[in-house]
């Protein structure tokens, strides 16, 4: 099923345009692969929608800091996880794919380019497997039309095997903490 081994993960991350499933292991190249995802999307002039919980959310904003200036970090649009996914107490995929559609539309509009970058996590993440495989369906089809990037980071020990099968299914790369394939 692999195809095409990108062992350069950093140069990777800073060229690849597609729907990527990355499942973490390490919450340390964790953040750094999300930070030189964002800095090279902000370098090429992208808006950054992340979506990520509010303790990763800290720490990016605090390392991006230092690195990108004021006009730079005002292209990253931060959302909390847990409410962009939750928006009605429950993971929905028709809800949380017309939160994500109205997210891009105002920069699809002004035809900027944009990155996304979602952590999907919550504590029965298997109970929803059914609904979170409809929703990356629906996301790779969007993700296709716009020519958008997308990173979908899921923690490696919170995904069944089948869940995993299913991923990979509905999207074009499958990345680790350490390297990026395509599929």
């Amino acid at each position: 099923m692999l195809i095409e081994k990108k062992p350069e993960l950093k140069s990777a991350l800073e060229t690849i345009n597609g729907h990527i499933f990355y499942s973490f292991q390490d919450p340390n190249k964790y953040l750094e692969n999300a930070i030189t995802y964002v800095v090279s999307g902000i370098e090429q002039g992208s808006h950054i929608l992340m979506v990520e919980n509010q303790r990763f959310l800290s720490l990016l904003q605090q390392k991006l800091k230092p690195i990108l200036n004021k006009e730079q970090l005002s292209r990253i649009h931060y959302t909390n996880n847990f409410d962009f996914y939750f928006t009605n107490g429950t993971f929905n995929p028709v809800v949380v794919f017309d939160h994500f559609a109205k997210s891009l539309k105002p920069h699809l509009e002004r035809s900027e380019t944009v990155r996304t970058w979602g952590h999907v996590e919550w504590r029965d993440l298997q109970d929803a497997y059914r609904e979170v495989e409809q929703y990356e369906q629906n996301i790779d089809k969007l993700i296709v039309l716009n020519d958008i990037t997308s990173v979908c980071a899921y923690r490696t020990g919170r995904i069944t095997k089948e869940f995993k099968n299913a991923l990979l299914q509905c999207h074009q790369f499958f990345m680790t903490d350490d390297e990026i394939v395509l599929i």
